[in-house]
C-alpha cells in the first residue's frame, strides 16, 4: 500500500474545498496572480466522473449551496442560495446558456461533463459579468492538450456505462490530435439513452425518459508569440415524450408529445499578452436554442449574439500592486416561434418576435496592500427590450466592492457588496410572441436589479493534529434582494387577478412587479485532510419570501412565478463527504445528504409541509496501475432506496400532496479506455 502525499498542494485546494470539491490541478488557469477564492465554489470534476453524473444538474447534487428540483431532466431547475438559475449568468466558454423556453425550463446546461475543465460558481462581485442578479456559473471546456498522455501526438478516449434504475446506457468517444507544441484539436461525441426511472417505492415516473446527444469540436492555439486562440463548436440535443402544458405528476400517455430541444454554441476566444499592461481578451459567441414540437409541427428559436473585449493591467502604484481591467460588452437576442394562442384568445391575439439589446462598459480593479485586498468596480448597461407591446429602454449603473483582510497567514475575513441588472426577464420567450391586439405597456418598463451582500471568515491551518495534515473552516452570511422583476399578465382574469401566461393564454401586459424577492442565510464549511483521508462537512440554511404573489388563490390561475423562475423555499441542508484513497489505484467516496422538511406552496397556493429526507451515496474509482489505460467506476446512488421529493419540485395542479419523486436506488457502472 502506497500512500499518496498531496499535502504540498493544500494551500491551493482547501479554500474552496467543501463536500469533497477539490480543485484539480489541471482545472486551474494561472494568470499572473494565484488567489485564494473565498467567494466562489469550484466543482470537482474528477469527483463528478467517479459519481458518474449523466447531466450537468447532477454536478451540483452534493453541494449545500445548491438545490436541484423537478425530477425529470426536461423540468429540472437549479437553485443557488435560494435563487432559481433563471437569475444567474450561465456561460460555456463565454457563450450564454440556459433560457426559459415554455412552462418548463427546457434544455438547461446541456454538455457532457467529462469535457469540462472547470465549473466555477461565483458569488463575488465582478463588473465584467453582466446580468448576474444572483451570481454566475462559468463553464470552461478542455483543450486538446489536456487529453494528451505521455506527450503523444494523437489518441482518444472511449467511455461507456450502464445505470440500473432507468436502464441508462451512455457512451462517449473523443479523438484528439496535437499538431505541434502549440496547436491541438479534438472532436467528441456523447450520448445517453434513459428510460423512465423508478422512485423509492418502485413506481415508474412517467415522462422522465429521454435521449441526450452532445457533439463538440475545439481547436486550441496556445502560447504563439504571446497569443492564445480557441475556437469551439458545440451542440447538445435533448429529446423525449413530455407534457407541453405543465409539469404534472405521471401524466396520461395521451397528454404526451415528442419535444426536441437543442442548444448550439459557437465561440471564439483570443488572448494577447505581451506585457503586464497589455493582456487583451476578446470573446465572440453565438448561442442558438431551438425547440421543436414535432407532432404538432411547431418550432421556436432563441438566438443570442455576444461580444466582449477586456484588457487587464498589472501595475504598481507606490509599491502597491493593482490588477485592473477595462472592457466593453455587446449582446443581442431574438426570440421567435409559431403563432400559438389559446383557442379562446385567437381573435384578440397578434404575433410578434421579441428583441433584446444590451451594450455595456465596465471597469474592475483589485488593490493589494499587505494583508488587505480591495476589489472594486462599476458597470454601465444600456438596454432595449421590444415585444408586441412596444419598445422599452433603460440604463443602469452597477457598482461593487469586496474586501479581504488577513489577520495571519492562516485566517482572513471577507465582505462583498454588489449591484447587478438585466432586462431579459423571467418570462418564457415562447409566451412573449403572443400579445393581445392594441395593447401596450401599462407603465414604463425598467431593468431588473439586484443587491447582494456577503460577509465571511476563512481559516486554514496545517499540522493541526499530525505533521502535514490540513484543516479548513469557512463561515459566511449572505443576502440577495431582487427588485423590479419583469413579469407578465395574461387575458385570463378572475376577480381582478390575472395569470401570467400559463396554459398558453395571451399576454396583455408586461410590467415590473412591486414586491421584492429576498433570499438570505448562512453557510458553514469544515474540511480535514491527512495523507489518504479527506473528510468535509457543510451546512447551509436559507430563508426566502417565496410566497404566492401572482394569483392570490384565484381558481384556475396556478402559475406562481416565484417558485418556477425566481426562487425556492426555506431550506436547511447538511452534507458529509468522506474519501479514502486506499492505494494509488483505488479510491472510495461516501456522501450523506440530509435536508430538513419545510413548508411549500401547493398548486392551490396553500402552505403545506413537505417531509425532509436523508440519502446516502457511495462511489469508487479503480485503475489497475497508475499508468494503465483502463479506469473502472462503480457507484450506488440513494443507497437506502429513499422515497423523497425536493422542496423545489412543483406540486401537481389542484392536488396538494402530489408531486414527482426523485430517483430510487441506482447502481452505476462505467469504464474508460484511453489510447
Amino acid at each position: 500500500m502506497k500512500y499518496k502525499k498531496i499535502s504540498q498542494f493544500i494551500p491551493w485546494i482547501l479554500p474552496t474545498l467543501l463536500l469533497g470539491q477539490t480543485t484539480v490541478l489541471e482545472e486551474i488557469l494561472v494568470t499572473h496572480n494565484v488567489e485564494k477564492k473565498t467567494n466562489s465554489i469550484e466543482i470537482d470534476l474528477s469527483k463528478a466522473k467517479q459519481n458518474q453524473v449523466n447531466s450537468l444538474p447532477e454536478l451540483f447534487k452534493n453541494n449545500t449551496s445548491v438545490e436541484v428540483g423537478g425530477g425529470a431532466i426536461n423540468v429540472q431547475r437549479i437553485y443557488f442560495r435560494g435563487i432559481e438559475s433563471s437569475n444567474l449568468t450561465i456561460s460555456l466558454d463565454g457563450a450564454k446558456q440556459g433560457k426559459n423556453m415554455f412552462q418548463h425550463r427546457s434544455n438547461e446546461l446541456g454538455i457532457n461533463s467529462d469535457l469540462l475543465k472547470a465549473v466555477d460558481v461565483k458569488t463575488s462581485p465582478d463588473a465584467s459579468i453582466g446580468a448576474a442578479l444572483a451570481g454566475s456559473i462559468i463553464m470552461t471546456t478542455k483543450d486538446a492538450q489536456d487529453f494528451a498522455r505521455n506527450h503523444q501526438q494523437y489518441g482518444g478516449i472511449f467511455k461507456t456505462g450502464f445505470n440500473t434504475n432507468a436502464d441508462v446506457v451512455h457512451g462517449n468517444l473523443t479523438a484528439y490530435h496535437i499538431f505541434n507544441e502549440n496547436i491541438g484539436a479534438y472532436i467528441s461525441m456523447s450520448g445517453v439513452n434513459s428510460h423512465n426511472y423508478k422512485d423509492g417505492n418502485n413506481n415508474e415516473e412517467i415522462a422522465t425518459a429521454y435521449h441526450d446527444r452532445d457533439y463538440l469540436f475545439k481547436l486550441s492555439m496556445l502560447d504563439v508569440n504571446d497569443h492564445d486562440l480557441r475556437v469551439m463548436i458545440n451542440q447538445n440535443e435533448n429529446s423525449g415524450d413530455s407534457r407541453w402544458r405543465g409539469t404534472e405528476f405521471r401524466p396520461l400517455p395521451s397528454e404526451l408529445e415528442r419535444i426536441v430541444s437543442s442548444t448550439t454554441n459557437y465561440t471564439l476566444q483570443h488572448t494577447y499578452n505581451p506585457n503586464p499592461l497589455v493582456n487583451l481578451h476578446t470573446h465572440l459567441n453565438l448561442t442558438d436554442i431551438m425547440l421543436d414540437r414535432q407532432e404538432v409541427h411547431k418550432e421556436y428559436e432563441n438566438r443570442t449574439v455576444g461580444a466582449k473585449v477586456q484588457n487587464y493591467f498589472d501595475f504598481d502604484i507606490l509599491s502597491t500592486p493593482n490588477r485592473a481591467s477595462v472592457g466593453i460588452g455587446f449582446e443581442k437576442e431574438q426570440g421567435k416561434g409559431s403563432f400559438d394562442p389559446h383557442n379562446l384568445d385567437k381573435a384578440i391575439t397578434k404575433y410578434s418576435d421579441t428583441h433584446l439589446k444590451n451594450q455595456a462598459i465596465f471597469i474592475q480593479n483589485k488593490t493589494t496592500m499587505d494583508a488587505l485586498n480591495i476589489s472594486y468596480g462599476i458597470r454601465f448597461d444600456d438596454y432595449e427590450f421590444e415585444t408586441g407591446l412596444g419598445k422599452a429602454t433603460d440604463s443602469t449603473f452597477s457598482p461593487n466592492v469586496g474586501i479581504e483582510y488577513a489577520f495571519s497567514q492562516d485566517s482572513l475575513v471577507y465582505a462583498n457588496y454588489a449591484k447587478s441588472s438585466r432586462m431579459s426577464g423571467i418570462i418564457p420567450f415562447t409566451w412573449l410572441t403572443n400579445i393581445k391586439k392594441d395593447a401596450v405597456y401599462s407603465s414604463n418598463l425598467e431593468a431588473e436589479k439586484s443587491v447582494k451582500y456577503e460577509i465571511g471568515y476563512n481559516y486554514i491551518r496545517k499540522n493541526t493534529f499530525f505533521k502535514e495534515d490540513s484543516m479548513s473552516f469557512d463561515v459566511n452570511v449572505f443576502q440577495t434582494i431582487i427588485k423590479d422583476l419583469i413579469v407578465s399578465k395574461d387575458v385570463n382574469c378572475g376577480t381582478g387577478v390575472c395569470g401570467s401566461g400559463e396554459g398558453g393564454r395571451t399576454l396583455q401586459d408586461i410590467y415590473n412587479r412591486s414586491e421584492d424577492f429576498k433570499s438570505k442565510g448562512f453557510e458553514l464549511k469544515l474540511s480535514y485532510l491527512y495523507d489518504i483521508f479527506l473528510s468535509s462537512f457543510s451546512y447551509t440554511q436559507i430563508k426566502t419570501n417565496a410566497t404566492n404573489s401572482d394569483t392570490n388563490g384565484v381558481a384556475n390561475i396556478n402559475e406562481d412565478q416565484n417558485i418556477r423562475r425566481v426562487g425556492g423555499y426555506d431550506s436547511k441542508k447538511f452534507i458529509w463527504n468522506t474519501e479514502v484513497e486506499f492505494s494509488n489505484t483505488l479510491t472510495v467516496d461516501y456522501s450523506l445528504n440530509a435536508v430538513a422538511g419545510t413548508k411549500v406552496l401547493d398548486s392551490n397556493n396553500q402552505a403545506i409541509n413537505r417531509s425532509g429526507y436523508t440519502t446516502h451515496d457511495i462511489s469508487s474509482k479503480y485503475k489497475p496501475s497508475r499508468n494503465s489505460s483502463w479506469t473502472f467506476y462503480a457507484a450506488i446512488h440513494n443507497l437506502t432506496n429513499k422515497q423523497y421529493a425536493n422542496a423545489t419540485t412543483i406540486s401537481t395542479k389542484n392536488q396538494a400532496d402530489v408531486y414527482r419523486y426523485e430517483m430510487g436506488r441506482d447502481f452505476r457502472f462505467s469504464l474508460k479506455y484511453e489510447f
